[in-house]
Order: structure tokens, then sequence, then C-alpha cells
């Protein structure tokens, strides 16, 4: 009789292989194609046969580099850790630099032992795939760089985006105008659109998850509740089907305040307070403020549904708090699913926004049936609101918010973090640090990080690591776990599960991922580029900028922008970097 643990290690070795050899036929694919163009642009500029073969030599030698970046195993001491950017109940984020090459990302770390008793894989998993999944070239998803784990953790290494998240801006100044908003919203459209385009549904839309880059522009984050459109899903538990309105807002606020809608989340818990004249709203993660009502009745839904958050978000931005927010989950649940009698504009609101605006809204915020975008997104982008606003150039135009430090402030210091080794730059280093990692909260509890012992380090290609660089007020980034019980060699114990039996991490195989570097030929007559002038730009450009911007200089403050009020943030900045 086979076990159910030989079950899953066959089903996991079966996706992973799956995986590979389709990985290794899109390769074999792409190299063809390298080789036919070379040819092609060779043969239309008459070189000769010398010339040809010296260029295929080159093209060849940039396949294999390539190849030997693939198979170059990844470990945690392959990073030296800057600064912890966001805690929470199953690891960390923190600012990195990869030491072979200087390169700044933010490292996401994941208890394997917490993934599987709080249920977690199928979300961790998801998010890793859909990131894998995208083009390096998605301006609205933030990139995946590597994934990797040891015994006991999973690491994802993400570009490091220093603008904080959207929910950050909106602590610091209550309200955002019109027209920012409606800036916002569109390249909002845009990257709900992306993650369709990929053939998921996001689920998990909320100021939280939107990131903004050096350069005041979006991205999307937490994926892990993201859903193959493949059919009609639900988010909660088969055994909650068919429950009446009322039962389905209790389960659905139950489930929230366990953090069950909040995807792999890194923050355990945060209030974010909104302030109209007086403070009367706190939103927390793991909230349904945001969530559809289709989702919480357990009809069935689809990709419209996250319309509907985009709608609650915009309302948010406008107004200064969510439509249906009320004290208690449970409340709040109970007025989405009776939303016909609880949504609607305060006399201020109404006063100061245009109709095409609140028309907008309203037609996200309504019945699936009838919701914008369920069609197509076209619906969307054809609605009056958005007249004037060119959705091909919206990424290359300047934003209305450049987060402080951005910009070409930010391209500057992150050049330094990366032609400098912190380990022997000192207090210079960790004020570069300090100004990259503004817009996010301090955390002053020690942190340590279990450094690979010299035996380990040989094995990975590089000296045992010195003590990572502490700047004051962050900790050192390094991942923070309970150190009792640990053995000699900086090994957590092993984890058991509630039935008293030792944890297996059978699941996870098949999460090591790296993302291919571009292959180009970069020959002095600029005969011939694999990728476009554009991917060249980008590739140019240090994770987490964006090239077209170079050029963009922020206003004198560091900060922005027209008619957004100006307000002290007394919560600092975003906490979780977005990453849930």
């Amino acid at each position: 009789m086979i076990s159910n643990s030989t079950r899953e290690k066959a089903k996991a070795t079966k996706a992973y292989l799956e995986q590979k050899y389709a990985t290794m036929k899109r390769e074999r694919e792409e190299s063809r194609e390298r080789r036919n163009t070379l040819e092609q642009q060779m043969a239309a500029l008459r070189l000769t046969e010398r010339k040809k073969e010296q260029y295929r030599q080159e093209l060849r030698s940039k396949e294999l580099q390539s190849l030997r970046h693939q198979r170059k195993r990844l470990a945690v001491g392959d990073f030296q850790p800057l600064a912890v950017i966001g805690r929470g109940a199953f690891g960390e984020v923190r600012l990195v630099r990869k030491r072979d090459s200087g390169e700044i990302f933010a490292l996401k770390s994941l208890e394997k032992s917490a993934m599987v008793l709080k249920n977690q894989v199928g979300h961790v998993k998801a998010e890793r795939d859909i990131l894998a999944s995208a083009d390096q070239d998605n301006k609205w998803l933030v990139t995946l760089h590597y994934s990797f784990q040891d015994d006991h953790r999973l690491y994802m290494v993400m570009e490091y985006l220093p603008g904080g998240d959207l929910m950050g801006l909106l602590m610091k100044e209550d309200t955002l105008n019109e027209a920012t908003t409606r800036f916002y919203a569109a390249e909002m459209v845009l990257a709900i659109q992306s993650v369709h385009d990929l053939g998921y549904i996001h689920r998990d839309m909320k100021p939280d998850n939107v990131l903004l880059d050096a350069h005041g522009h979006l991205k999307l984050t937490d994926l892990g509740l993201c859903k193959k459109m493949d059919s009609r899903v639900d988010l909660l538990p088969v055994s909650q089907h068919a429950m009446n309105p009322e039962q389905a807002a209790a389960a659905a606020a139950a489930a929230a305040t366990r953090g069950g809608g909040g995807g792999n989340s890194v923050d355990a818990s945060r209030s974010k307070p909104f302030s109209r004249n007086r403070q009367v709203a706190f939103s927390t993660v793991g909230t349904p403020d945001y969530i559809a009502p289709e989702v919480l009745a357990q009809k069935g839904y689809g990709k419209e549904c996250d319309w509907w958050s985009m709608g609650v978000i915009l309302y948010e931005c406008l107004v200064g708090y969510p439509p249906f927010y009320a004290d208690e989950p449970v409340q709040t649940c109970r007025k989405i699913v009776n939303w016909k009698q609880s949504f609607g504009f305060p006399p201020e609101a109404v006063a100061r926004l245009s109709p095409q605006c609140m028309d907008f809204i309203r037609r996200l915020v309504c019945n699936a049936e009838n919701r914008l975008g369920t069609g197509s997104v076209e619906e969307i982008k054809r609605h009056p609101w958005f007249n004037g606003v060119d959705w091909s150039t919206l990424r290359s135009i300047r934003a209305p918010y450049i987060p402080p430090g951005g910009g070409p402030q930010f391209d500057y210091v992150l050049n330094q973090l990366q032609a400098n080794n912190p380990e022997q730059s000192g207090p210079p280093y960790q004020e570069l640090v300090r100004q990259i990692t503004a817009n996010f909260d301090e955390f002053t509890e020690p942190c340590e990080l279990p450094t690979p012992t010299p035996v380990q380090a040989s094995a990975m290609g590089h000296a045992a690591p010195a003590a990572p660089v502490s700047i004051p007020g962050r900790g050192n980034g390094a991942l923070a776990h309970d150190g009792a019980g640990q053995g000699s060699e900086g090994e957590l114990p092993q984890a058991f599960g509630p039935d008293g039996k030792p944890l297996t991490f059978n699941k996870f195989i098949g999460y090591t991922y790296k993302r291919k570097p571009p292959v180009r030929m970069a020959l002095n007559d600029g005969l011939f580029d694999s990728g476009s002038a554009e991917a060249d730009r980008s590739s140019a450009t240090p994770p987490g900028s964006y090239g077209p911007h170079g050029d963009m200089a922020p206003d004198s403050a560091g900060s922005s922008s027209e008619g957004i009020a100006e307000r002290q943030n007394p919560h600092g900045g975003s906490s979780r970097y977005g990453y849930q």
C-alpha cells in the first residue's frame, strides 16, 4: 500500500519534472530564435565569413554564461543582510545585497513549518508560480529574480521598490485629489489586467498590496491568493457553501481576523488610522473591507471580483476610509453583502468629486453582472472618467507623487550601495541604507541570521561572512527566529505538527527558480541584440528603479504632488513592503 507521504512526493516530483522539461523546451526554442535572428542580420549586412564566425562564437559564449548562471545553486549566505523592512507571523522581508554582483534586492523569507501548520503552502506556491511566469518586461508586477529553500525556510528574492505601499501613502496624506486618484486608477487597471492576462484572478486587491517604485509608479505584489481562471472559484472552504448572507458574513469575518484573507502574510497585524477631522476608522491586516459580495455570499466568482476591490480602493483614496468600514469585521461583511443599502458617498465628497468619478466607482461597486470589466477591460478604459488618458504611455510620464528619496536620488544611492562593500564602509554605508529604506517602519528588535560555517561557506564559493551591517533602529536585516534549541551549526530544531509527528516538507519540491538573464550581444557596431532597446535600458537600470524615468527630478521637498494634502505621518512608512 502506498503511503500518503509517498503519494505527495510523487505528485510534487511529477509537477517539478513537467515544469523543468517545459522550461528546457522553451529555452531551446529561444536559443534557436536568437541564432536565426543573428544569421538574418549578418546576411543583411553582407559580412565576411570570418566576421560571421566571430559573432557566432560570441553568441555561443553568451549562451554558455547564461547556462552556468542557471546551474549555480543559491543559498542565504549569498546575500548580505542590510535592513529589516517587514516582519510578521511567518517570516521577514529584508533589504539585502548579493555578494557576487552587489545588486540590491528585497529578500522575503518564510518558515516552512508555519506554512504547513497554517495551510499556506498553496498560497506561497501560487505566488512563486505567477511571478515566475511573468515576463521580464512586465511593468506591473514586482519582479521575482530567484526563489530557493533550505531545510527550514523558503526564500524569494525580489526587486526592491523603495516607495512603500499605497496604504502608507494614504496614511501620510489622508486623501488624494481626483486627478492623482485617476492616475493611480489607470495604472491599477493595467496592473490588474496584467494578472488577468496571465490567466489568474488576484483575489486580494487592497492598498497594502499596491507598491510604489522610486518614481511613484505602482506595481502589484502579494499574489498568494491568485487563482487560475479555469473555472468559477470560491474563496472560503467548501464546507461553508450555500450559506445565507448572515452566515457568510460571519464566516468571512472569522477568516479575516485569523489572517485567512491575507495570503502568506509577513505582518501579523497593524493598525492604520484614517483621519477625517477626527480618527474614525482603522484598517487592519486581514480586513474584509475589499472583498466582493459574491465572494462572501459563496456564489462563485471570476475576474470581476478584482474590479470591485479596485472600486473600494479608489473610494478610500478619495474619501479617506473604506465604504464598508465598521468596528468589527462581521459588521463590515454584513455591510458588503447588503451593499445596496450601505454604499454611498458622504455629502462633502459629493460636493468636490466629479459626476464621472462617482459614476465610475458606482459601476465597480455593484452587482457582478453589471460591473465594468466583467466583459472586458476595455469597458473600464472607455469610461468617461478616463477621457484623455493615454494608456500606452502611463508608465513613461511623471507620476503625481514621487516618494521621499525617490527619482534620481534613489538611483544614486542604489549605485553607491552596489559599488561599496557594507562590511568595509561603516557609517557612510549605514546612512545610505537609512535613506533607501526611509519609507518603511523601523524594527528595533535584534535579529540574527544563521551564518554558514567555514565548511558551508567554502562549499558556496566564498568566505564565511562577517557580522551583518547593523543599522541603528532597523536591526540588521537578518531573518528573525527563536534561537533556543539551535544546534551548534545554527540549524533550527525539528518542527512537529499538532499530532506530535515531525513535519515533512515534500510539498515544496520544485520551489527553486532563477530568472534567466537576457542573452544579448555586446558588439561594438551594435549589430545584434536579442532583446529590444527597451530591454537593454531596463537591464542597465538597478533593481527597483525604472529606466526611462532617469531624468525625472523630485520636487524640492523630495516628495510631491499637486493637490495632495500635506500631512505628517506619525507611523513612519509601511512596515511590510507590501509582501504579505
